[in-house]
Parts: structure tokens; C-alpha cells; sequence
């Protein structure tokens, strides 16, 4: 990456931004655990007095990157929610999160690769950003009331029973292909995985929905995770912006 030479106060955003790009590149490359904040600077050729002007922490660094790739999947869900009706089942939902992570390198890395360094910084975000951890709890439920009102989800078990059901499901699967390939077994192919996905899921927490009873919910799914991915755009930029003033 070549250096990067600020000119003017107009030029920060973009050079957070190559700031979040050298920090993405060596996360993907080395892991979380072994990237420094000096290895950051060295790659944006930023000295890092730089890299603090913008990000306070190296966890607040590495959460944007996340958060930055995050808005990135999550504006993909809800382009396909408003192609397909199909694509607010939680089943659906799953298949196409995994889709997209497992190609998001630096969402992968994270997964798969570095599981250590998710709960980490997972651990971070509870801590550092408490109101977007918050907000996407909010999210969750708020999805999953609005299709249990409109019968897509099935009610023989409450919330927090059939969201750990969701959420077992689609780590299961996230971490097994690496447990799997280690152990020099084989692996199905990405496609195959997603749908398998969503085949456990549909029976397990699904009604029986017409397109007419997708077609009701969707507007309001479509609502509520676009309001996540504003949301989480705003603090990418609010992380971006310059802290201090030399």
C-alpha cells in the first residue's frame, strides 16, 4: 500500500478510510491478535499519532473494520429483501449470512479463522459500544416479533429458545468446515453448506407462510434492517472522525 499524505482537513475521512484499509489487510493476514497499531501506521505509511486522531484504541480500530464490512452484508440482505419475498424467512436470512460472510475476507478471518479474536472483540464491542451491541439485540427481536405476528415463525417456543436454536445452527456450521478440513475430512462445497443451513432451520423454526403472508411482513422487515445498517454507518463515520486536533 503506498503512502498516504495528508493535505488538508478535507482529506480525513478518505484517509480514515486508508487507515481502515491497512488495518482490514494485516487482520486478514496476520489475525487481530497480531496486528499493532505501529504495524497499521506502517502500512497506511501514516506515522501512528495519526492512527489515535482517528481511532482512540486499537479494539475501537479493529471494531470499525468490522462494522465497516458488517454495513456491507447487511445492505445485501435487504437489496435481496426487496427483490425476493422469500428473502425475510429466517432461513433465507442464514443461508444468505453465510453466503456473504464466508466472502467477506475480513468477516471470514474472524470467523473461521481467528474464533479467539471474535470473542474478543465481541467482549470489545459490549464494552466500547454498548449502544450499537444494544441496537442490533433490538434489531433481532424486533424481527423476530414482527414474523411470529404474522405467523412465518413458528410460537411452540419462545424467543430466547428459538433464537439460540438460530444462532447455534449458523455457528455450527461457520466453525465445523474448519474443524472438518483440519481433521483432512471433506468439506462440501460453500453453496451446499449455505443451504444446508437453511434446510435445518426452516423446519425447526417455520411456519407454513403463503406469499401473500411474506409479501405482509416484508415492508416492515425491510424497515427494520435498514435502520441497523444507517445506524451502523453513522458510527463507522462518527469513529472515523478525528478525535483531537494536533
Amino acid at each position: 500500500m503506498p503512502p498516504f499524505t495528508d493535505r488538508s482537513a478535507a482529506e480525513r475521512a478518505s484517509r480514515a478510510d486508508h487507515i481502515l484499509d491497512a488495518a482490514e489487510e494485516l487482520m486478514v493476514a496476520l489475525g487481530p491478535r497480531k496486528v499493532t497499531v505501529g504495524d497499521v501506521a506502517r502500512r497506511a505509511g501514516v506515522g501512528k499519532g495519526t492512527v489515535y486522531l482517528h481511532f482512540t484504541t486499537k479494539e475501537l480500530l479493529f471494531l470499525t473494520v468490522v462494522m465497516r464490512a458488517q454495513t456491507g452484508v447487511i445492505g445485501e440482505i435487504v437489496r435481496a429483501m426487496h427483490e425476493d419475498r422469500e428473502a425475510v424467512r429466517p432461513s433465507e436470512l442464514a443461508r444468505r449470512l453465510y453466503l456473504l460472510q464466508a466472502r467477506e475476507p475480513v468477516l471470514r478471518s474472524m470467523l473461521v479463522d481467528a474464533p479467539g479474536s471474535l470473542a474478543r472483540l465481541s467482549h470489545d464491542a459490549h464494552v466500547l459500544l454498548g449502544d450499537i451491541v444494544e441496537l442490533r439485540w433490538r434489531t433481532i427481536r424486533a424481527y423476530w416479533d414482527h414474523l411470529r405476528e404474522h405467523g412465518v415463525l413458528r410460537r411452540d417456543r419462545p424467543f430466547e429458545e428459538q433464537f439460540y436454536a438460530y444462532t447455534a445452527i449458523i455457528t455450527g456450521h461457520m466453525t465445523t468446515e474448519q474443524v472438518l478440513a483440519e481433521q483432512g475430512q471433506d468439506v462440501p462445497g460453500l453453496a451446499t453448506r449455505a443451504e444446508l443451513i437453511a434446510q435445518s432451520v426452516r423446519p425447526l423454526l417455520e411456519a407454513e407462510a403463503s406469499p401473500e403472508t411474506l409479501d405482509a411482513a416484508r415492508p416492515r422487515v425491510i424497515e427494520i434492517f435498514t435502520d441497523l445498517e444507517r445506524r451502523i454507518i453513522d458510527e463507522v463515520e462518527e469513529q472515523k472522525r478525528v478525535k483531537r486536533t494536533t
